[in-house]
C-alpha cells in the first residue's frame, strides 16, 4: 500500500472545526490569570443536559471532570469491582469499553441483542439477566447507540430504566456519542426527568451520566469528559481512587465559552451543527448504498458517525490475496480489507455483534471518498463485481 491507511475504526469526527470552536480555543490560550468562575463549566453542563435529555441536575449531584469519558468510565469500572458487582453490556457496545472491562478483570456479562430490534437492549432480556446476578451495573449508550448509530426512543429508555429500578441496578448512560442525530423525523428525544420521577423507590438504584462534548459541541480532538453522580457512596468510592487528570484550565475556559454559545443558540454555531448533521446524513446514505451494492447487509445509521454492516456475500469464501489466505468470517475480514485496500474497519470481534463490522464515516472529505473506493475495490477482488 503506497497510501497511508484510512481509519474507519475511530470514534471521533474529523469534520472541520467550526470557527466558534477555533475562536474559543484561541482565546483560552491568549487569556492569562483566569478567574475560577471563567472556567466553571457546571452550570453550562447542567443546562445542556436539561435541553438535550430532559434531566435536571441539582447541586447535590457531583460533577467530575476528566480528559475523556473513557478515563471516567474506568473509574466506574473500578467502583463496580470494589462493590463485587457485575457489569452488564448489550451486545453491540463500543469495543474499547469492553476491552477496558476485560483488562481490569471486572465481572461482566453480555446481554444478547437481536437484529429485529436493531441490536438495542431489550427490557425482557435485561430482566432475565438482572434476576440472576447480585450488585448489577448496566451500561447504555444513548440516545445515539455506539456503534450502530441507531437511537433509543424515550419510551424505550423509560422501559429499560423501569426494569433497572426494580432490581436496584446502578445504571450508566453514556451520552458521549450523542448530539449529532441526523434522522429525527419520527424520534421524540428524551425526557429523563419525567421517567425518573415515576420509578419505584430503591435504595440501591442509581443513574450516572457519562459524557463528552466532541459530538455535541463539535470540539473535535479537544479532550474533555464529564461524569454526573448522585449516589453518595458512589461519589465517595470514586474519590477514593488515585486522582484523575483533569482538563486544563484553558480547555475548561473554551468549553465554558462554547456551552454559553450553545445555550444562546448563537447563529453561526447552530448553523455549523446543522451543516455537520446534513453532511453525516448524506455520508451515511452514500456509505450504506456502496456497502449494499458490494454485498454487505447494512443497518442504516440515524445519528453519530458510524454504522454496522454484515459481509454476507463474503462469509465462507476462501481468499488468497496480498499475503492473506483464509476463509472469510466476521472477524478476519478486517485484516483482509486492510491488507488489500488499506482500509481499517472494526470487525465483529470489536462490535460484539456476530458477523457485523463497524464503519465510521466522520472522516475528512477526501478520506471518505477513498474509503468508498476501497470498499468497491475489495468487492472487485473477492466477488469480481
Amino acid at each position: 500500500m503506497d497510501s497511508p491507511p484510512i481509519h474507519m475504526d475511530v470514534d471521533r469526527s474529523f469534520l472541520p472545526l467550526p470557527s466558534a470552536v477555533k475562536a474559543s480555543i484561541f482565546e483560552s490560550f491568549a487569556r492569562q490569570n483566569m478567574a475560577e468562575h471563567e472556567t466553571d463549566v457546571r452550570s453550562g453542563i447542567q443546562k445542556l443536559l436539561m435541553n438535550s435529555y430532559g434531566i435536571s441536575i441539582d447541586n447535590s449531584s457531583e460533577l467530575i471532570l476528566g480528559n475523556s469519558s473513557q478515563a471516567l468510565f474506568i473509574k466506574l469500572l473500578l467502583c463496580c469491582i470494589q462493590e463485587s458487582g457485575t457489569f452488564l453490556f448489550p451486545s453491540g457496545t463500543n469495543g474499547y469499553y469492553l476491552s477496558a472491562a476485560k483488562f481490569l478483570k471486572a465481572n461482566l456479562l453480555i446481554i444478547p441483542t437481536q437484529l429485529e430490534t436493531g441490536f438495542k437492549l431489550d427490557p425482557t432480556a435485561l430482566e432475565s439477566f438482572l434476576s440472576a446476578v447480585s450488585n448489577p451495573w448496566v451500561y447504555i449508550s444513548g440516545p445515539t447507540i455506539m456503534p450502530t448509530g441507531l437511537l433509543y426512543r424515550n419510551t424505550e429508555i423509560n422501559e429499560i430504566l423501569s426494569v433497572c429500578a426494580r432490581f436496584g441496578t446502578r445504571v450508566v448512560i453514556d451520552t458521549s456519542f450523542s448530539g449529532l442525530e441526523f434522522i429525527t423525523e419520527d424520534w421524540d428525544g428524551w425526557n429523563l426527568q419525567t421517567c425518573l420521577s415515576k420509578l419505584p423507590a430503591s435504595s440501591s438504584f442509581s443513574l450516572s451520566l457519562l459524557g463528552g462534548l466532541s459530538f455535541e459541541m463539535l470540539t473535535g480532538g479537544l479532550e474533555f469528559g464529564f461524569l454526573i453522580l448522585n449516589d453518595p457512596h458512589l461519589i465517595e468510592t470514586v474519590y477514593s481512587f488515585p486522582s484523575l487528570n483533569k482538563p486544563h484550565s484553558t480547555v475548561r475556559y473554551a468549553i465554558k465559552r462554547l456551552l454559553g454559545l450553545k445555550e444562546q443558540k448563537a447563529q453561526q454555531l447552530m448553523d455549523t451543527i446543522a451543516e455537520h448533521k446534513q453532511i453525516l446524513r448524506s455520508r451515511s446514505h452514500l456509505l450504506a448504498e456502496m456497502l449494499s451494492k458490494c454485498g454487505w447487509d447494512v443497518i442504516s445509521s440515524r445519528g453519530g458517525v458510524s454504522m454496522v454492516a454484515k459481509p454476507s456475500a463474503y462469509l465462507g469464501k476462501t481468499v488468497k490475496i496480498s499475503g492473506f489466505e483464509s476463509k472469510l468470517d466476521g472477524s478476519n475480514i478486517r485484516e483482509a480489507v486492510l491488507r488489500t485496500t488499506g482500509l481499517c474497519i472494526n470487525s465483529s470481534s470489536w462490535t460484539g455483534i456476530p458477523d457485523y463490522c463497524r464503519f465510521s464515516f466522520g472522516l475528512e472529505a477526501t478520506e471518505f471518498e477513498r474509503s468508498l473506493e476501497c470498499i468497491s475495490h475489495f468487492a472487485n477482488l473477492v466477488l469480481q463485481i
